[in-house]
């Protein structure tokens, strides 16, 4: 080593001691007594350093490991942004650099795909100028890239069968954590993973921050498996495909118990549908399914609970089923809009932020906490108006258009594909999908894994054991 080499090692070591001091000590000074925040600096170096040793490699761990990472990921977070932000940025930059090294090979019906999401993106980003707080409405804005971003990346990795079947795998796999961590959970009570409410009982949410966002990630790999199971793909080693039965059945047990109505029929739609196309034989162990389902009393009070409640009551301040609560929300916000804001609604993050303003916390007060649209079309035409609906509406048709013009060239994995984007846009209707960001990147990715390996093949030879 020459001397000036030496020279400017020891200035590198240096200025990097200094760097790490003084960070570590403004780290000391934000935790205060939460020592979990220390964690948030070597973490972020650890995840800088394998984004710029292998990009491909860290997004694979990123698809393995992010459905089991929102608990993590919020007890570190500093403010509104955190690592979580971090991971959703390196999402947004793997995609441009992906755009910038080699496009993929669009057919006209994956280039409106494309330009669905430029124009929902376009009229989002407009919003930001008036949208009623600048940081919260940005942060929205990048969750919404970085689906889009999702869905080029699962159009960009694909460039062979063994390509589409690491992805497949990765999604699949990622399930096993938040699983294994919800079986815990119910055999041991993990505080950590469960929900306890007066109303609604006890509720499994595992690793995920909520138990409807649980459910629909659950919905997803469940058919997902169903797939797999029906097909037995040569990229899955056999004693995997053998348990598959055992792993689906615990599946569906888990999302009993996440209570989620919305994800239940969701997951009754798929298996419905399948019979009716595929298999008519299904139908009768969906119905034994369902009826067993039925004798659990976690189930009938779920279901019976849309019976009670339907209004605040004589003395105004009764409770209200959260399907009558959601009915008088919505009115009330849709009741609240001016007239002029109906064409580009109010912008990003502005229902929650206006919320307090009109969601009554009971027949005679106003509610006092911000809370979100718990729907998707309603959130969408309040905050971009009627161009951000009939926006958000054209990527789901394009997309569906685009699956339904290959069907015939895979027709299991498309019709999979399809109905899970139907599932998406039935629990749009009363949830905060777009909120959801587990469920939301492994959705988006998968639409572009199929999208973009049945399009590059368009030979059915080719899908024999996929």
């Amino acid at each position: 080593m020459t001397s000036k080499s030496k020279v400017a090692l020891f200035l590198f070591a240096s200025i990097a001691a200094i760097f790490f001091g003084l960070a570590s000590l403004m780290m000391l000074n934000l935790a205060g007594q939460h020592y979990n925040y220390l964690l948030s600096l070597p973490l972020f170096f650890v995840i800088a350093i394998l984004f710029f040793l292998d990009r491909q490699l860290f997004f694979l761990l990123i698809i393995l490991t992010r459905a089991s990472l929102d608990a993590p990921l919020d007890s570190i977070k500093l403010g509104t942004f955190g690592l979580g932000a971090v991971l959703n940025a390196l999402v947004i930059i793997i995609a441009f650099l992906a755009i910038l090294e080699k496009k993929p090979k669009l057919t006209n019906d994956l280039d409106w795909v494309k330009k669905s999401w430029a124009i929902f993106l376009i009229l989002s980003f407009i919003s930001l100028f008036y949208a009623p707080k600048l940081l919260p409405s940005v942060k929205v804005f990048l969750l919404y890239v970085s689906y889009s971003s999702m869905l080029y990346l699962g159009l960009y990795l694909v460039k062979s069968e063994n390509d589409f079947g690491k992805w497949m795998k990765a999604i699949f796999y990622s399930s096993v954590i938040p699983v294994t961590y919800g079986l815990y959970c119910l055999a041991f009570g993990g505080q950590g993973g469960l929900r306890l409410s007066v109303e609604e009982g006890l509720r499994l949410q595992s690793t995920f921050n909520h138990p409807n966002s649980f459910s629909f990630y659950l919905v997803l790999i469940i058919t997902i498996t169903f797939y797999i199971y029906k097909t037995k793909p040569s990229y899955f080693n056999t004693t995997v495909l053998k348990v598959l039965p055992i792993y689906i059945i615990t599946l569906l047990g888990l999302l009993l118990m996440t209570k989620t109505r919305a994800a239940w029929a969701a997951c009754g739609l798929f298996f419905l549908l399948y019979g009716l196309i595929f298999e008519r034989k299904f139908l009768i162990v969906l119905f034994f399914a369902s009826f067993l389902a039925l004798l659990i009393p976690d189930v009938q009070h779920r279901l019976l609970d849309l019976q009670q409640g339907t209004n605040w009551g004589a003395t105004g301040y009764e409770r209200l089923n959260s399907y009558a609560w959601r009915i008088k929300y919505w009115t009330d916000a849709l009741h609240w809009m001016s007239v002029k804001h109906y064409i580009q609604g109010y912008g990003l993050h502005s229902f929650t932020h206006f919320s307090t303003s009109f969601g009554m916390g009971n027949a005679h007060h106003l509610q006092t906490v911000e809370i979100n649209a718990h729907s998707v079309y309603v959130l969408l035409f309040f905050e971009l108006g009627i161009l951000g609906l009939l926006a958000f509406l054209f990527i789901i048709f394009s997309h569906l258009k685009a699956l339904i013009k290959i069907y015939s060239y895979n027709k299991f994995l498309v019709f999979t594909v399809i109905v899970v984007l139907v599932e998406f846009l039935f629990e749009c209707y009363s949830d905060n999908m777009l909120d959801y960001l587990n469920f939301d990147w492994y959705l988006w990715f998968l639409i572009g894994l199929t999208l973009s390996y049945v399009n590059l093949s368009k030979n059915p030879s080719k899908y024999k054991n996929v």
